[in-house]
């Protein structure tokens, strides 16, 4: 049973952590900007880069709605039968040029055909975006360009079907996990394993998926670690 407030809690921790992520693409848009009018040339700005920011801004805005809604209502997102091999497909394409933006590159593993899951079309997509982007600037913090790799995939087990983005996470495991969740709204840096920053995208991606009747778990896909979520599938559309 929750206790009284926490709703309160949850939703005042998840503004405070996207506020703070919120920051850093808006500051690196007004840099550039003030980088261009110093070297004497207003108006050359790198029109690319202020792109690339501004949209995960306005993604991230887009997805911490969605959770706001979820968290004031209290209510779960009612499940439809959904291809989760076309949302994976959809996310990698639409974080592209992020990526690319950040040096980062992206691979797309679908292990086999799979019917219809039961999740929710936009909030599937909108949990993946927010894990992707907040995934991507960590790789980019790697030193190491090989590591800059983030492989988005699915597979089935007998818990149903995994969907996650996996990456050169070694020193993260499901107690860290655990942790961050507890510490989100709390703490600076609720992940430092992960991010410097807030890590917002990871939050607000957990509160989606929670209300669609999953949590994003730590998780292992071909030697890389990452957080994934299990789908179970429809019942009714499964392809034979």
């Amino acid at each position: 049973m929750r206790q009284p407030g926490s709703d309160v809690m949850e939703t005042w921790g998840l503004l405070a952590t996207v506020a703070e992520q919120l920051k850093m693409p808006l500051a690196i848009i007004s840099r550039q900007v003030d980088l261009d009018e110093l070297k004497g040339r207003p108006g050359l700005t790198d029109t690319n880069l202020i792109r690339i920011h501004a949209d995960a801004a306005l993604q991230l805005v887009d997805s911490y709605l969605l959770g706001l809604e979820l968290l004031r209502s209290q209510t779960a997102l009612p499940l439809e039968p959904v291809s989760v091999s076309s949302a994976l497909a959809d996310t990698a394409h639409d974080l592209y040029r992020f990526a690319k933006g950040y040096g980062v590159e992206l691979e797309l593993r679908v292990a086999g055909k799979y019917g219809p899951v039961m999740s929710h079309q936009r909030g599937l997509k909108s949990a993946l975006m927010s894990l992707g982007f907040a995934l991507v600037e960590t790789q980019a913090a790697q030193e190491d360009r090989r590591l800059r790799h983030i492989t988005l995939a699915t597979h089935r087990t007998s818990g149903g079907i995994v969907t996650g983005l996996y990456g050169s996470y070694n020193s993260l495991t499901g107690e860290q996990w655990r942790t961050a969740l507890e510490l989100c709204g709390q703490a600076r840096q609720p992940l430092p394993t992960l991010t410097a920053g807030s890590g917002a995208g990871f939050f607000v991606a957990e509160t989606i998926f929670r209300s669609m009747e999953t949590r994003l778990r730590v998780g292992r896909y071909d030697h890389q670690i990452g957080l994934a979520v299990t789908l179970q599938p429809s019942r009714q559309l499964q392809l034979v």
